[in-house]
């Protein structure tokens, strides 16, 4: 009988506990989750961050990009139009992809383009043998396969050669490694397969600008090209 009595007891306390625990949670259920859940929670958060795909800005060419690009040069190159037309990195590849493509090896499928702050980046896959392989790039040639990824970013420049304008390299990337300063010249050279433009920096491809186009510039994600003036 006492037995039993102590089991009633204990449930009323037990009860007891549970309601005041339960109007009490405001204060101190963020406490816990504090001190026991937030780990937890911040290892899933970083675990669906980090599997997450990121918007990475990178752009394959279009021909209706490319479409847009010819027109906002037509509106450039109109007696009156304006001084400067902004264009997407796609739209300005499209416009001038012939001398785009020419500066890439014979090997290159799957062109992407992107603009990162003022870098005009550029990306494509390509046969390690086009790049002068182990010649150009030593050692790390024999950790890559027969095709790799390469990305260049660089800089665009007007030259002092009416209608050309430089692609100035300041990062290459083949595959997952970044090529070392000391290196990107030799890269170049290789890229070009042909003496240096005079007028063009070692470490620049040369781009042949559309017709009207006296100035070009890459600021702020997007590309401006400036009307020539006479």
């Amino acid at each position: 009988m006492f037995g039993c009595f102590r089991r009633l007891i204990t449930l009323v306390i037990l009860a007891i506990v549970a309601v005041a625990a339960f109007v009490t949670r405001d204060s101190w259920l963020p406490k816990v989750r504090s001190i026991i859940g937030a780990p937890a929670a911040t290892a899933r958060a970083d675990s669906t961050t980090l599997a997450a795909p990121a918007d990475t800005g990178w752009t394959a060419l279009t021909y209706q990009a490319a479409e847009r690009g010819r027109k906002a040069l037509a509106r450039l190159t109109n007696a009156r139009g304006p001084a400067y037309v902004n264009l997407s990195a796609a739209e300005f590849a499209g416009t001038v992809l012939d001398s785009l493509t020419a500066q890439l090896p014979p090997s290159a499928e799957s062109l992407q383009v992107r603009t990162a702050g003022n870098e005009l980046q550029v990306r494509a896959s390509v046969r390690l043998g086009d790049l002068g392989g182990r010649a150009v790039l030593g050692p790390l040639a024999s950790m890559m396969g027969d095709r790799e990824r390469l990305t260049l970013g660089g800089t665009l420049e007007p030259t002092g050669i009416a209608g050309v304008a430089q692609y100035k390299l300041v990062r290459m990337r083949v595959g997952s490694f970044d090529i070392p300063s000391p290196l990107v010249p030799r890269l170049v050279r290789s890229l070009k397969g042909r003496a240096a433009h005079p007028g063009v920096d070692v470490s620049a491809l040369p781009i042949r600008l559309p017709a009207g186009v006296g100035d070009i510039r890459a600021a702020q994600g997007r590309i401006t090209l400036y009307r020539l003036t006479q």
